[in-house]
C-alpha cells in the first residue's frame, strides 16, 4: 500500500506528481477503511484514575506552522476545521478518542529531534548550540506565502485522525521541499542528531486514538470520516503557509517557543 511505502522510503522525497497521487490515495474510502482496521494506539496519552486522558512525557523540538491561535493567516480556516472536527467527534463517540489540544493545532514542516535522541544528545547541555545551528539554516527565497489546501480527512494506522494538506501548485510544493532539504543536509544539525526520519506528508492532527477498536468500531470510524469528506470537501479549504517556527514540547499537549528562537518566512 502507498501508506507503507511512504513511511519506509525516507531517503527520497516524493516529487509533486507523486505527492498528489499520495493525497488522492490517502483520501480514498477504501484506504480509509483499511487504515481503520490496522489502527494501533499512539501511546502519547494515558487514562488517569478519574477517566481523563493525560499526556505522557515526551520531549523535543519540532518545526511547525504557527499553532491555531498564533496563526493570523488562517483564522477562518481553523474555524471551519474545528467545526468539522467537532462534528466528527459526535458522529463517532469512540473510546480512547483524544482531542489534539486546540491550542496546539498545526502542520509539521520538519521533525527535528525528540525522545531518547533528544535526551541523550542535546537536552540541558547543547540546546543553545542546537538553536544557533538552526539559525544558520537558509530559508527558501522569500517571494510569497505558500498556498496549500486541505482536501479531506483521513486515518493513519499509527493512531491519528488528521486533515490532509496538499500544495496548490508545483512551486508551492518545491519551495517547501527545498527548505526541508536545507534543513536535513545541514552538517551541524546532522552531528547534533537531526535526521530525515519521514518523508513530508502534510497533515493537521485532529484526534489521537489511545484504545484499540473492535471491527464494528473501526467500520463506524471509517464511515464517519468518509461521510465528512463527501459532504464537506467538494471545495478544498485554503491553508496559507506564511512562516515556520521552531517550537519545543514536553508532551503532545503544547508546542511553545521563545521570541529569540528561529522563525523562517516564506
Amino acid at each position: 500500500m502507498l501508506i507503507r511505502q511512504d513511511l519506509e522510503n525516507v531517503s527520497k522525497e516524493m516529487n509533486y506528481e507523486e505527492y498528489l497521487k499520495y493525497v488522492e490515495n490517502v483520501l480514498k474510502e477504501e484506504t480509509i477503511e483499511e487504515s481503520a482496521t490496522q489502527l494501533k494506539t499512539l501511546g502519547k496519552f494515558q487514562e488517569s484514575s478519574d477517566g481523563l486522558w493525560e499526556p505522557v512525557p515526551y520531549s523535543g523540538y519540532t518545526l511547525i506552522t504557527p499553532t491555531f491561535f498564533d496563526d493570523s493567516e488562517n483564522v477562518d480556516f481553523y474555524g471551519l476545521l474545528s467545526d468539522l472536527r467537532e462534528e466528527l467527534f459526535w458522529n463517532i463517540l469512540l473510546p480512547g478518542t483524544v482531542w489534539a489540544p486546540t491550542l496546539a493545532l498545526h502542520m509539521t514542516i520538519g521533525r527535528l529531534i525528540s525522545g531518547d535522541v533528544f535526551a541523550t544528545r542535546i537536552m540541558n547541555s547543547r540546546e543553545e548550540e542546537f538553536l544557533l545551528a538552526l539559525n544558520q539554516v537558509s530559508p527558501t527565497t522569500k517571494s510569497r506565502a505558500l498556498n496549500y489546501e486541505v482536501k479531506g480527512l483521513s486515518i493513519f494506522p499509527q493512531g491519528v485522525i488528521a486533515a490532509i494538506v496538499s500544495p496548490v501548485t508545483e512551486d508551492d510544493y518545491q519551495r517547501l521541499q527545498d527548505f526541508r532539504n536545507n534543513l536535513y543536509t545541514d552538517a551541524v544539525l546532522k552531528q547534533l542528531g537531526v535526521e530525515r526520519k519521514r518523508n513530508f506528508r502534510g497533515h493537521i492532527t485532529l484526534f489521537y486514538l489511545e484504545e484499540k477498536l473492535f471491527k464494528k468500531e473501526s467500520k463506524k470510524l471509517a464511515g464517519a470520516v468518509a461521510d465528512i469528506n463527501r459532504r464537506s470537501f467538494a471545495n478544498p479549504l485554503p491553508f496559507i503557509l506564511e512562516r515556520a517556527e521552531v517550537r519545543k514540547f514536553d508532551n503532545f499537549s503544547e508546542f511553545y517557543r521563545r521570541d529569540h528562537w528561529p522563525v523562517y518566512r516564506f
